[in-house]
């Protein structure tokens, strides 16, 4: 029995997830290793656990609903909140390039034209491309879906992910990976999101924050900064520290001004407290 596109529907769209550091060191270049043992910026130190941990306050002072926000939104946002493994994946396909709303509104429309993933495997690309068109580069996300549904059909017989479930982190990362289109990002929402491992996707927002914090060096490309602040955020605020730097860069542009000004307010109020 094929896995239906969920059976829920579709909800209202989503609302949209100067303290003087060392200087950021590493180089951007490093020799190929295999990912599970390369961090781009071993001789880099930044962040120490306290820095994340008083960003992760900070970040919470200034937007103390986004938390309890996306907590309610499961099953809402394109970013991998979905229950089921492959719609998750699909959900983050469609929320490449595009804002939240329209991607939302694209894994919608999917879900009311075609009942299960099959038929969107089976069905003339153009119907998809339709189907998605409010997401953006609707052939582009149209070939990717109907190959891994395709690539699912014939390995597995059923177009279904459900399996990841029992596989560890790494397992996970090298299946998702062979597949055309499905980055560092996408694979990361899906784990953190979806499989609710402790992962730390890095979209634009967390990669140019990063950046300007000095977390990582100013050469860094985004898979690099996952690479790098994947070892380094502590688990137990991953999940947080993702989604309130993402809103942070949208309701800031990026801007990390304002950040460091409540940061330096939390470390005073600390200092206060202790005194």
């Amino acid at each position: 029995q094929p896995y239906k596109l969920e059976e829920t529907p579709c909800m209202s769209e989503p609302a949209a997830c100067k303290l003087e550091f060392p200087a950021a060191t590493g180089s951007a270049k490093q020799a190929k290793l295999p990912r599970k043992l390369q961090d781009p910026f071993p001789s880099h130190p930044r962040p120490s656990e306290e820095e994340c941990r008083l960003v992760h306050g900070a970040l919470a002072t200034l937007h103390p609903a986004i938390v309890d926000a996306k907590l309610r939104q499961a099953d809402e946002g394109g970013c991998g909140d979905r229950r089921l493994v492959l719609d998750a994946l699909v959900g983050t396909i469609l929320s490449q390039n595009t804002t939240d709303t329209n991607s939302h509104r694209a894994f919608c429309q999917l879900k009311s034209e075609f009942a299960t993933w099959e038929e969107v495997r089976v069905a003339p690309a153009e119907s998809i491309a339709e189907a998605i068109r409010s997401g953006g580069l609707a052939a582009t996300k149209t070939a990717r879906i109907q190959s891994i549904l395709e690539t699912l059909h014939t390995e597995r017989g059923e177009c279904d992910m459900e399996y990841l479930r029992e596989m560890d982190d790494e397992a996970v990362k090298a299946e998702l990976r062979r597949f055309k289109g499905v980055g560092a990002k996408t694979i990361s929402c899906v784990l953190m999101f979806c499989l609710k491992r402790a992962d730390f996707p890095v979209d634009t927002h967390v990669w140019k924050i990063a950046i300007a914090l000095g977390w990582v060096p100013k050469a860094a490309d985004r898979d690099q900064t996952y690479e790098h602040l994947n070892r380094r955020v502590p688990a137990d605020i991953k999940y947080e520290s993702h989604v309130l730097l993402v809103e942070h860069g949208k309701v800031y542009k990026n801007d990390v001004q304002v950040l460091r000004k409540a940061m330096k307010a939390d470390v005073k109020s600390e200092s206060t407290l202790v005194d």
